[in-house]
Order: structure tokens, then sequence, then C-alpha cells
């Protein structure tokens, strides 16, 4: 019989009071030779009368479910669900998503009940609706999703008509709940076989539906350093991580923001001014840091002219303007194909697509996990632009140990605690990243890992060493100086930087705490503090 002991017993004491089957998953799976851990059963039975005997016999049912509502059991990582049904299989299995989910077992006699021919296609490992797909997806439009997860999880082949009514009614996915939405799609997402999952997913419109941001990099050109297009290389990243939601998410969201900043390399003159909409040169808006001190200034731009805001330049650099030039716009023949500050931009854009789900119920830390994924895309250029030169083969041993502790400690410290996790998470979507169609990725390898290496061996050193940290002399010594409330808690965290930078300096050294209180006074930091 099929299901763990606890499942059999507490069928075989139903199926006493009326026929019961086992359906769905647990049936389907047996066949391939699969053990289930959630078994499903249906009986012709009321669902109150079910649950009621179920705590006559000391068992303890929970009612579940918006959508179809069960009897539910639990017993450690193992599920029993049981529904009520008019009695009749035939009718019933109409009412199911896929035939080789539409295979019933009787509980008392083991006889097998496969009224839409769902043995002959599990068989030929082809999935298809029951009755009209149509009807079924329009029943529930979840089940598209579910269509994709069987599919690749067990190597499918989708029949024609359900593969048609699914492409016709993925926009009824906008309806289903965010909650059962985020489920599905939480479990496609740590799939083995990710990329094929997302080509379907792709085929099937959903992204154009759901994430119409992922969409939209379909065809996105990309820099001399990249051989693949922005879809491309994301389905590649997605690939090269591990099977973790988070890992998955951030791969898959990391490089949004590039359809935004795509742009190609410019130059622009004229006098820079400020107006209610921010710095503008000869119509073009600019965005970019320091513009502040060229106000009113004559100037030449050189920056990137955004692809899909056209009257919108990305500044990279100002310098005083040499001559009057005719023309106040020059497009640099064979420039460079640019996407200044994407990471931020698709940090924002993470922001407006969490909504739409809730990933807080999936991902490690609940809300705190969506910060998390941000964190994560906002900065998972930082690798690249902090060891620029290490890549290129620039090597200080002393330099090179600093840099990886500050690194370390930039990503892994959250305010509160150190943790490593986070080190970790950024070095894995880097290496995916790296790895996502790179030109010179192979050429380069062994100096990445080089630095991953190192950069890994820092934040093991931080780990042992904010173990280890002692701060009572620290209290006493900064009681003494008086410092309370905020003042404390900025002086410490100066002092927490300074140790764990430097291994040399020690909590317990009254010359060290001395140097830091007064560079913490003076005139520069007293200002800061009065401003904060």
């Amino acid at each position: 019989m099929i299901g763990a002991e606890f499942q059999q017993e507490i069928l075989r004491r139903l199926s006493e009071l009326s026929p019961v089957y086992i359906v769905g998953g647990a049936v389907r799976d047996a066949q391939w030779g699969i053990p289930a851990k959630d078994v499903d059963a249906v009986m012709a039975f009321p669902l109150l009368e079910i649950e009621k005997k179920l705590l006559e016999w000391g068992y303890k049912p929970h009612l579940i479910g918006a959508h179809q509502q069960t009897v539910s059991l639990f017993h450690g990582t193992e599920r029993l669900d049981i529904a009520t049904f008019s009695g009749v299989v035939e009718t019933d299995a109409l009412c199911r998503d896929f035939t080789l989910n539409a295979i019933y077992q009787e509980v008392r006699t083991g006889e097998i009940n496969d009224p839409l021919g769902g043995l002959q296609d599990l068989r030929a490992r082809r999935l298809k609706a029951c009755g009209c797909a149509v009807d079924r997806f329009k029943e529930d439009p979840l089940r598209i999703l579910r269509l994709i997860r069987l599919a690749v999880s067990y190597d499918l082949t989708i029949e024609q008509k359900t593969w048609i009514a699914a492409v016709e009614l993925v926009p009824d996915l906008q309806k289903v709940a965010a909650e059962r939405l985020t489920v599905e799609f939480g479990r496609i997402l740590i799939l083995e076989q990710i990329d094929k999952a997302l080509g379907l997913l792709d085929d099937v419109g959903y992204f154009q539906v759901c994430i119409p941001e992922l969409a939209r990099l379909k065809g996105l050109v990309q820099n001399r350093y990249h051989t693949k297009d922005a879809w491309e290389h994301t389905r590649h990243v997605v690939k090269n991580t591990m099977p973790s939601i988070a890992l998955r998410l951030a791969a898959l969201f990391h490089d949004l923001g590039k359809w935004e900043t795509a742009s190609k390399e410019c130059r622009v003159w004229g006098t820079i001014l400020l107006t209610d909409h921010g710095y503008e040169v000869n119509g073009f808006k600019l965005e970019g840091k320091n513009l502040e001190r060229w106000a009113n200034k004559e100037a030449e731009v050189h920056g990137g002219r955004l692809d899909n805001y056209p009257d919108t330049i990305i500044v990279k650099r100002v310098k005083p303007a040499r001559a009057t030039q005719c023309k106040p716009l020059e497009m640099v023949r064979d420039g460079k194909r640019h996407f200044l500050q994407h990471e931020k931009e698709s940090a924002r854009l993470v922001k407006e697509i969490l909504p739409r789900f809730r990933w807080s119920m999936v991902l490690p830390g609940g809300s705190l996990g969506e910060r998390d994924l941000e964190y994560l895309v906002g900065h998972h250029m930082l690798g690249t632009l902090t060891f620029r030169n290490e890549f290129k083969g620039e090597m200080d041993p002393t330099k090179f140990g600093n840099k990886t502790r500050r690194f370390a400690w930039e990503i892994g410290w959250n305010g509160q605690v150190y943790n490593p996790q986070r080190v970790e998470n950024i070095l894995d979507l880097w290496r995916a990243d790296f790895l996502g169609g790179k030109q010179d990725a192979a050429e380069t390898l062994n100096r990445f890992d080089e630095i991953q290496g190192e950069i890994r061996h820092a934040s093991a050193f931080l780990v042992e060493r904010a173990s280890r940290l002692d701060w009572t002399r620290f209290g006493e010594f900064a009681r003494f100086k008086g410092l309370v409330g905020e003042p404390f808690g900025r002086f410490k965290e100066q002092v927490r930087y300074q140790v764990m930078m430097n291994p040399k300096d020690g909590l317990t050294d009254p010359q060290f705490l001395e140097r830091e209180y007064q560079f913490y006074w003076k005139p520069s930091s007293l200002t800061s503090a009065k401003m904060a």
C-alpha cells in the first residue's frame, strides 16, 4: 500500500466508513517506483465528519485550503490530505489537473481505477490535461505553473492542446493569490533543470505577464565583454547558482536594470544648468555625481546616452569645454556599450516586483530575506569593481589582504552581527555571473578563484576575531570619557572597525583606545556627530 505507516493506518480506518481512494502524485510516483512523503486521498464522506472521526481516534487533523478544502494530518515530514468527493471516480477525475494525476487506487483492495488513460500517458511520459485543457486552466490558472514544474521535474512532453491552452490563459495567472503564486514559482526555481524551466516559462509567456522587466531583456545586446544577450546571460547565471531560492532569485533579477541603463557612448557640450528636473545641458538630462560643481559652467560631458530614454545621459566624467562646438551632441564612433549603475537600478526594480509575490513566506529570514535579496542584487558588481586591479595581475600581498578583509566586512556586517553567509551568497552570485558568458572567463578563472579564496579566508578570520572580542575594557574607557547613548554607539562602531581590520589593535590597549578617541573628537568627526 502507498504511503508511510501513519498514512496507511489512517486510510485503513477511514476505509471502514466508506471507500477511500489514494489519488494524485503518490499514485503517479508509485508507478515510477518513487516513494511519496505526501499522500492525497478522497472519499464520499462529509469533510466535517472525517475531521470528527479523526479527533475521536486521537489524531490532530487540520482543515486547510481556500481553493479546495482538505482535512490534513502531519507526521514529521510526511503529510496526508483527505478531500471529499461525489463517490463517482469518473466525475472527480475530470476536475483534476493532468491525467497522470487522475489515477486512483482503492485503499482496501489496492485496485487501480484509471478513467482518463493516465497510465498510458504516464508510460509515454506525456503531460495532458484532464478533459478540456481550457476549462482546467480556467478553474485554476496556477495549473499552468504546475504544468511546467511537472514537465521539467519528470522530463515529460506536454501534449499540444494542453500547451496551447496554457499559452492562451497565462494572463489569468494575475488572478491567482500572491501566496499560491509564490510557492509554485519558488518550487520551480529550485529545480535541478532550472534552465529548461526558464525556457518553458518564457515560451508560455509567464515573464511577459508577471515579470515584464525580465521579458524585455530578450535581445538586449551587451558590451564586448559578453557573448550573450542580457536574457541568455541571465539564464546562464541562474543555472550556475546552487538550488536555493535566495540565490536563484538574486541571479534571476541581478541584471533587470540593464534595460533601463543601456546606453551608447557620447559627448555633449554646453552650459550645465540646474533646472526643476535636475541638471541639464542643451536639453539633455544628466544623471551622475558631483554635478553641482559644474553648475553654470561651459563643459564637455562624457557619458552614455540611454537607449530607451534618449533625452537622458549617464555621466562618466566632465571637463571644461575647450572650444565652442557646432553640434551639442556627438555619438562616439565605435563607442563603448554602457550599463552604468545597472546594479542599483536592478535593486530598485526588485523593490517594485516584490509586492507581486510573498517571498517572505519562503526566503530565509522572512521580510529580512527580502532585504537581503535587494542587497545581493544591488551589490553583485561590488567584487568586480573592488578587485579590478587584481584581475589585471597587480597583486601586492599586503594591500590585497587588507582589501579582502575590508570587502568581507563591508558585506558581512549588518550593523549587529557579522554574517558570513551573506559573504558566501555574494561570492556565489559573483561567480555565477562571472561564468555566465564573459569573454575572458576562461583566461582569468584561476585569478578569480584566488581572489574568492582570499575573501573566504578573510571572512573566516573575521568570524574568529569577532568571537574573541571582549568589550569590558572598552566600556569602562568609554564611560570614563562620558560617552553614553548615540555617541557611545558611534565610537564603538569606529573602534570595532579598527580592531576587525587590524589584528595588532586590541580592546585592552589603552593607547589604542585613546588614539581612537582623539580621532573620534577631531573637528571633522565632531561636525559629523552634531549633524547625525
